[in-house]
């Protein structure tokens, strides 16, 4: 079976795969607008950039007990021979190239098997892990009906309120639902045909309590640190946190911490970018997506944002409830990490 890129992400403890090709966009989970006549495994539809999209539930879809949803969950807007489809997913982790292996449903049938057949394409490992390539001409029930949700106008739907979070959150605060309902508003802004050609990239990461944007063009992997063997380097500075082997290459792993005036704490993750020549780690406390913006949604620094960590920001842009920073990653590295400093 041939390889391709897929995009794996994560529902409780399992991985899953959807080819790349399919995905439109990967946003935190908003606010949806119920249905009556919609399929049980669709929670509701949503406004994505002036389209109806609606959203499947993969416990709903494979049969499974659903136990609601959680403010983390992401959606997935995928496209299939121009059909839009939303996924929940509990964790995106990223594009990788993947050839999955065919597996023989036959001879498991007798365990029950909770993902039919016709969902998936095959098993491949991502990080020692299983992942179900999903076949998407598979998962959508009835192609032409799923369609038809699509064109529904949205004074055709019930209220965004009271059944979303009756199904989905019930013990839903008020902050909470705030923080949904601005999501939705935020994804039915349409993208202008000027701007796609100007539209950026990033790798979202948390490094203590922030979200940094760092450039997709550098970015080469993403693991947790306690997959490997973290070697301290003797009187190393304080910012070289120690080096691992990664793919045979000595890797430096280092702390952003101090030039961006963030607390410096264990981290659990890395991000490995390439500059030139030259790889590095980067510790981070946490992974999260890949976000696309265009130049517009670029807004200027707030004031208190100290003189130091501006040198190496180009701005702020709005991710999930809050301000994500947009790091000149290049020059910072150059800058306080290299040639000599690593």
């Amino acid at each position: 079976m041939s390889g391709a890129a897929y995009l794996i992400f994560g529902i409780h403890d399992a991985l899953y795969g959807i080819n790349a090709s399919f995905v439109r966009e990967i946003s935190w989970l908003p606010e949806l607008h119920t249905l009556a006549t919609a399929p049980q495994d669709i929670l509701g539809m949503f406004n994505w950039r002036s389209q109806m999209v609606p959203m499947m539930h993969l416990d709903l879809r494979f049969g499974r007990r659903f136990s609601g949803c959680n403010l983390s969950d992401r959606a997935i807007v995928l496209e299939w021979e121009s059909t839009y489809l939303g996924i929940v997913a509990h964790e995106a982790y990223g594009v990788e190239y993947l050839t999955p292996e065919h597996l023989d449903l036959d001879a498991i049938a007798n365990r029950q098997s909770s993902i039919d057949r016709n969902f998936i394409i095959g098993v491949a490992q991502f990080n020692d892990r299983p992942v179900i390539c999903l076949d998407l001409a598979g998962l959508i029930r009835e192609p032409e009906a799923i369609a038809s949700l699509d064109n529904l106008a949205p004074e055709l739907l019930s209220g965004s309120g009271s059944d979303f979070y009756q199904r989905c959150f019930p013990d839903a605060t008020v902050a909470d639902r705030a923080t949904f309902t601005s999501r939705a508003e935020r994804l039915k802004a349409a993208v202008i045909a000027t701007e796609v050609s100007s539209a950026e990239s990033v790798l979202v990461v948390q490094i203590g309590a922030e979200y940094i944007g760092l450039p997709m063009n550098l970015v080469v992997d993403v693991d947790t640190i306690d997959r490997f063997s973290l070697s301290v380097v003797p009187v190393a500075p304080h910012y070289l946190l120690g080096q691992i082997n990664w793919r045979g290459e000595i890797l430096p792993i280092i702390e952003l911490g101090d030039v961006l005036q963030i607390p410096e704490v264990p981290r659990e993750e890395i991000v490995v970018i390439k500059i030139d020549h030259i790889s590095v780690g980067i510790a981070v406390d946490r992974i999260f997506d890949v976000f696309d913006f265009a130049q517009s949604q670029i807004e200027d620094l707030p004031i208190s944002v100290d003189s130091r960590m501006r040198v190496y920001l180009k701005g702020v842009t709005q991710y999930s409830d809050g301000l994500m920073y947009l790091l000149k990653l290049q020059e910072l590295i150059e800058r306080e990490f290299l040639p000599t400093k690593v």
